[in-house]
Order: structure tokens, then sequence, then C-alpha cells
């Protein structure tokens, strides 16, 4: 078990080190960027770079024996039980038409575990940072999921709708969308944060990596809620994710996978 010391140590740091690369990325914000093209298509830009060898720079310094899993520079493996987990600007498409809906992801996993786990929107001058035991904060204030504890009273969130209509439970998700009152496509982390503030109850999201839900899962069960991925296993590593306040989540699960 992680001692106290040492995880408000890790929470010190971590929080200096985003704040930090807030302006690297705005920076780039405020421009026109070139993107360039992963192998599965998706866009990437000089700030998902930039930002993201900082964070990198910054932690082996501090902490040179620790893993790193990153999305562009891929992972750094040690035989540590701890592994720093990092998405530079999650939303690269919203960053890129200047769309204040991105954010820097920095989360720590210790034994398999993700015990610390930080949000950082800037441009929207949002920062959720939650630790194990300790809470989820947003700017600065104690945070909680709502109380809502009905699917027909909840509001439903879900990225990436091509792929749920690609999904082998797309006719389950739309029975979920007749059931809720309400509905947005808000994705990403925007999307996490809404859950994680108590302003929605449910989200699908249909194709994850680790660094892109791994804060948010510490943030989310720190703030009363719960993340696993659709099928109910609960892992950052099962390619999706099922985030909701916790009170429904059965209920979501047994719709969803029909």
């Amino acid at each position: 078990m992680i001692k106290k010391k040492e995880l408000n140590n890790f929470i010190e740091f971590s929080t200096k080190l985003i704040k930090q690369s807030e302006s690297i990325t705005l920076k780039y914000f405020s421009r026109k960027v070139t993107p360039s093209y992963k192998k599965n298509k998706s866009p990437v830009t000089i700030a998902d770079f930039k930002c993201e060898d900082f964070l990198i720079k910054e932690i082996k310094r501090n902490f040179p024996h620790h893993a790193i899993y990153s999305e562009e520079r891929g992972e750094f493996k040690t035989d540590s039980e701890y592994k720093w987990i990092i998405d530079p600007v999650d939303g690269t498409r919203n960053f890129m038409r200047n769309y204040a809906f991105w954010g820097t992801l920095l989360a720590l996993e210790y034994s398999g575990e993700v015990i610390l786990g930080i949000i950082s929107l800037p441009a929207l001058k949002e920062f959720i940072i939650a630790a194990k035991g300790k809470g989820c904060f947003f700017n600065g204030k104690k945070t909680k999921v709502s109380d809502v504890d009905k699917i027909e009273n909840s509001y439903l969130l879900f990225g990436g709708l091509d792929y749920i209509i690609k999904s082998q439970y797309k006719n389950s998700f739309f029975n979920l969308v007749h059931k809720c009152p309400y509905n947005r496509g808000f994705g990403d982390c925007h999307g996490h944060t809404f859950l994680i503030k108590g302003k929605a109850e449910i989200m699908i999201d249909p194709k994850t990596a680790p660094y892109d839900i791994a804060s948010a899962k510490i943030c989310v069960e720190e703030a009363g809620g719960k993340l696993t991925d659709i099928l109910g296993n609960d892992t950052i590593y099962g390619g999706d994710a099922l985030i909701s306040n916790g009170k429904m989540h059965e209920q979501v699960l047994k719709i969803i996978n029909g």
C-alpha cells in the first residue's frame, strides 16, 4: 500500500507539472496548427508532441525508475510498480478547430490500480484532480456525482456515435437513449467532467485507450461514481467505457448488453 506522504508528494508534483504544461498547449491553441495523421487516421499536432515531451522529461527527471505509457511516444517500460499514463491533448480535433473542449490528462498507476488522476481543460479554466481515498476536487472545491437514481431521470452522454452504430450493442444503446429524457454527444474528457461534476449520470465511451480514461476512472470513483468497460469489467484496458454516477450502473450494463 502506498504511504500517505508519498501520495501527497505525487499530488504536489503532478499539479505543478500539469499547470506548467498548460502554457505549452495554450500557446499552440491560439494559433492555426497543421496536423499530421497517425496510422489509425487520427490527427496529431505539434502541441501534442511538445506537451507530451515536456511531461515525459520531467517525470523521468524526478522518477527515473517509473514506467510511462503515453499516447504519442508509446511505452517506457521498467520493473517499477508505478506507471504514469499521459494524454497530452485529449480531443485533438476540437483543439485543431479552436474549440475549447480538450484537455491534458495525467494519471498514476500503482500495482495496476490508478491512484491519482488529473483532468485539465486549460482553455475552459477547469482543473480536476483526484487521489485514492482523498476525494475529487474541481477548481479546488470537492465535487461529487449526482444523486439521480432512476434511468428515466438521467442525462445520457456519448462519444463516437459512428463507433456505437458499428458496435454489437447498437440497438441496446438506442434502447437506452429512449429510456433517458436527455442525451448529448459530449465526448472525450469534456464529457467525463460532466459526470464528475454531477451534470450528467451516464456516459458511453465506445472507443478508448488507457490514456483516455485513466484519469477519469479515479476522478469519477473518488467523486462517488463508477467506471468499467462496457462488459462491466473493472479496467481501463477494455477498449471502451461505461461511466456513471454509480446509482444505476448495473441496470445500464444489463440494458447495453441485452
